[in-house]
């Protein structure tokens, strides 16, 4: 694989930083013959599971690369299943509908292959997926990780982030995917504080305070909501232009200003200021996610959506802290989220409470 990175990036992913662990029949808690039985249940041929990768660092899903053959079919693969401990606790149901419904819309993600909703098959909650070969992850700390193709690339994004706010909720969106209004969203993540908090959390208690006074008004009709688009959390190529669309398991029907609001935010920025998620220009993005949404960018509410992403940014770290602290883990990936991510979050939510204010 090189420097590639595949269909299990994460927000800490690059190309230089993402571990790969080679992995072999000898360790128990391996998938292997796990892997092994489903795909043969799948083809309906006996399967040879090899290659097997596990990615390391990802936040909320156990992420393997395998490659399964049997005759003269070949194929790469990626599982992704729960963890003993995870930053956020997430559907595998959700995830592989919304995976799916992007995949049949045409946007660039992978194609669903198998769920296991109940661990019978994997060990754990989980999906199976095809990979996405060729693409890197960039780290969101990395400035001009995008190089000359930045401002194409942030174009396709928020292209490709309108194409999914433009698809109209259908019957099995509804049935599986939950509905979060803003007010809904704040209460999520208030519930998550409260549970894992270990200390006074007087930043993100001033937000919450502000953000339940002034609930802002629907942008329009509920759409599809990815919940974690970011730098990160999506491939590009050799030539840095987008490739897919990762990791889907905050997706839910809601407010498309969340989704906006969370990839604009200073930290997924790459340490650039006057572009968004290192790539093009807010002005740019906001263009090219109207021309493909059919919608129009709601102004009012910006500033509320602003610190709402700051307030779920300091709860997903808060939780880190608190995974880290009952020594639930020591994934490194973990450790950081409850330091750097947590003061930053934590700095940003004071600044934009004096603007709000003032």
């Amino acid at each position: 694989m090189g420097a590639s990175c595949t269909a299990g990036a994460c927000w800490s992913s690059c190309s230089s930083a993402r571990t790969h662990l080679r992995v072999s029949g000898s360790c128990s808690t391996l998938p292997e013959a796990r892997l092994t039985a489903l795909m043969s249940r799948l083809w309906g041929a006996d399967v040879a599971i090899d290659g097997i990768d596990r990615f390391h660092g990802g936040a909320a899903r156990e992420t393997y690369r395998f490659r399964a053959s049997a005759g003269g079919r070949s194929e790469w693969l990626v599982m992704r299943r729960d963890p003993s401990a995870s930053l956020i606790d997430t559907s595998r149901e959700v995830e592989f509908h919304a995976i799916g419904r992007a995949h049949a819309a045409g946007l660039p993600v992978p194609r669903p292959v198998h769920l296991d909703a109940s661990g019978v098959d994997l060990g754990s909650p989980g999906f199976v997926m095809t990979e996405i070969a060729g693409g890197r992850a960039c780290n969101p700390f990395e400035p001009g990780a995008y190089g000359a193709n930045a401002a194409i690339t942030g174009v396709a994004l928020f292209t490709a982030l309108g194409q999914l706010h433009a698809l109209e909720p259908d019957a099995a969106d509804r049935a599986t995917l939950p509905f979060m209004d803003a007010a809904g969203r704040l209460a999520h993540w208030k519930a998550e504080i409260d549970r894992h908090r270990l200390r006074p959390e007087p930043a993100a208690d001033a937000a919450w305070r502000w953000l339940v006074a002034n609930i802002p008004a629907p942008s329009g009709p509920p759409t599809l909501v990815h919940g974690d688009f970011r730098s990160g959390n999506f491939l590009v190529d050799a030539d840095n232009r987008l490739l897919a669309i990762l990791d889907w398991e905050m997706a839910h029907l809601g407010d498309p200003m969340e989704d906006l609001a969370w990839v604009t935010d200073p930290l997924w920025g790459h340490q650039m200021p006057g572009v968004v998620a290192g790539t093009c220009t807010r002005e740019a993005a906001i263009a090219a996610w109207e021309a493909a949404s059919g919608r129009q960018f709601d102004a009012r509410s910006r500033g509320w959506w602003q610190l709402f992403s700051t307030y779920q940014g300091l709860a997903i770290w808060i939780t880190s802290a608190f995974e880290v602290a009952m020594q639930k883990t020591a994934d490194p990936t973990m450790i950081f989220a409850s330091l750097y991510p947590y003061r930053a979050h934590n700095l940003q939510a004071v600044e934009l409470l004096k603007e709000l204010r003032a």
